[in-house]
């Protein structure tokens, strides 16, 4: 089985000027926000400690520092301050030579909704639902794992992980996550790796939980604990636990993503049961055909 890795995506964030926010308060920014003109899909979301901006075809979840007269955020190249202006109710944004104007919203729209998704209640179907499950389960998890070994198949891996999320999730949210104690471990398994390549925040931020459940009760694998830890940190603009996502870094070089404790990786990976990570390090190196190192 392939080990599921971090997507490795092109940075979006824009060169933002360093120029000072001109009589915008925190307050005032807090909130949902979206373009008024030619790209209504693009949208901001101020939050306390961090910046969300979505597009058509991509999103940015980076921490962000609020000071007098600027908002910080960290993108991986470094801190970039955001240039805004705010008048007659409108945010105006500097990108670069571009301005692009915004509107706050009264209600957090849909592209903006990070929370978790809603589980359904748990509950164990007639057998024979429950091996229909299980059937629907394996036949996804090869298309799955065939689309990411099969070279000629590559160009249908977004169709195939979107098919495939949107019937994970109609499946959670009317039976619960998919348990090794009601569908079993191939099932479980399933449902990981479905989930792992989903991209979908709210479903991980479910998920998460449950798996962590099995893993505490001695029947889940620690491994999919991991991934789904390490790749929601990543993608939600953190640092990862437990060292089990890897992308690149400026030079090209593929290098374990940023950790949240380098001294204390091995620590947390003995906790669940994980292998060491200079392990892992190794096999990962071997499936890409070169040396593999932790960021610097």
């Amino acid at each position: 089985m392939n080990i599921p890795c971090a997507p490795i995506l092109p940075l979006l964030v824009s060169v933002l000027l360093s120029l000072p926010l001109q009589g915008v308060e925190k307050k005032d920014l807090l909130g949902c926000w979206q373009r008024v003109d030619e790209k209504p899909e693009e949208m901001l979301r101020f939050e306390a400690g961090r910046y969300i901006n979505v597009g058509k075809d991509y999103r940015e979840i980076m921490p962000a520092v609020y000071e007098k007269g600027k908002v910080t955020v960290t993108a991986e190249d470094g801190k970039h301050d955001l240039n805004l202006t705010l008048k007659d109710g409108q945010l105006i944004v500097k990108n670069g030579d571009k301005t692009e104007i915004y509107k706050k919203l009264p209600n957090v729209p849909p592209e903006l909704d990070f929370s978790p998704l809603k589980l359904g209640t748990p509950k164990t179907p007639a057998p024979d639902k429950v091996k229909a499950i299980q059937a629907e389960l394996a036949k996804r998890m090869v298309e799955d794992q065939a689309v990411r070994s099969d070279a000629a198949r590559k160009q249908d891996m977004g169709t195939v992980d979107a098919d495939n999320t949107k019937y994970l999730r109609g499946l959670v949210q009317d039976l619960g996550w998919i348990d090794v104690k009601r569908f079993g471990r191939d099932a479980a398994t399933a449902a990981f790796l479905i989930v792992q390549h989903s991209n979908d925040l709210r479903l991980m931020q479910a998920a998460l939980p449950e798996i962590e459940k099995d893993l505490r009760a001695g029947v889940g694998d620690p491994q999919h604990y991991a991934f789904v830890y390490d790749r929601l940190k990543i993608n939600l603009g953190e640092r990862q636990r437990f060292g089990s996502q890897f992308g690149q870094n400026a030079k090209g070089d593929t290098v374990i993503l940023p950790l949240e404790n380098k001294a204390k990786v091995e620590e947390y990976r003995k906790s669940i049961g994980l292998f060491p990570l200079s392990q892992y390090l190794e096999i990962v190196s071997q499936q890409m055909g070169k040396e593999v190192k932790l960021s610097d």
